[in-house]
């Protein structure tokens, strides 16, 4: 899945810290995508409002960047009456374009078993 995030450039060559500020800036808009579906790790897995922080970018080709993140999540364990907490870190690609940063989203929502029919 494609998601644009839109930038400006005044023709200045762009830097790997300003991609990074824009990113941050506009996380609000792909947060939900790149934390995506926790339901494989369980039911009862919660992603923690706020907690997505970029932890690098690497230049990959001429306008191809990879974004490494981690996020919080917890899930809470009824029966040991267990309420914790886990990290994960993960990468996404994106390309630079003329005026937005384009995110390659893996999608990760689980199909329902209709969908499957």
């Amino acid at each position: 899945m494609k998601k644009l995030i839109p930038y400006e450039n005044d023709g200045q060559e762009i830097s790997l810290s300003y991609l990074q500020d824009v990113i941050e800036k506009q996380i609000s808009v792909i947060e939900a995508l790149l934390v995506g579906d926790l339901s494989y790790y369980s039911e009862n897995a919660q992603y923690t409002l706020g907690s997505l922080r970029v932890t690098s970018i690497t230049k990959m080709g001429r306008d191809a960047y990879s974004m490494g993140y981690k996020f919080k999540w917890t899930i809470f364990n009824g029966c040991l009456d267990i309420n914790a907490e886990e990290y994960t870190t993960e990468k996404v690609s994106f390309i630079v374009k003329t005026h937005a940063l384009e995110f390659d989203i893996i999608d990760t929502e689980r199909s329902a078993m209709a969908d499957e029919l």
